[in-house]
């Protein structure tokens, strides 16, 4: 299948979207800018440093990596401290 030559408006893109969620039988509503969330969230949870993210997921503003950054930091704190004390 050739991915260039298939039609990407919006409604085209939320609904192909939803038939993948449907066909994987995700829970909740799923929409494209969920999954690109999602992924920006797993790659800073995985270590990813704000300025690679922020080129990964082409956002003009470093702040906006740096927000999924701290986020995960505090997460995996959180998990840490759950995990050692109680």
């Amino acid at each position: 299948m050739r991915y260039d030559t298939l039609s990407r408006s919006r409604s085209t893109l939320n609904r192909r979207v939803q038939a993948a969620a449907s066909a994987a039988d995700l829970p909740g509503r799923v929409y494209p800018h969920c999954l690109r969330a999602t992924a920006a969230s797993y790659h800073a949870y995985k270590g990813v440093a704000p300025v690679p993210l922020q080129a990964l997921m082409g956002w003009s503003d470093l702040a906006t990596a740096q927000k999924y950054s701290r986020i995960s930091g505090t997460a995996t704190a959180d998990a840490l401290r759950r995990f050692h004390h109680g």
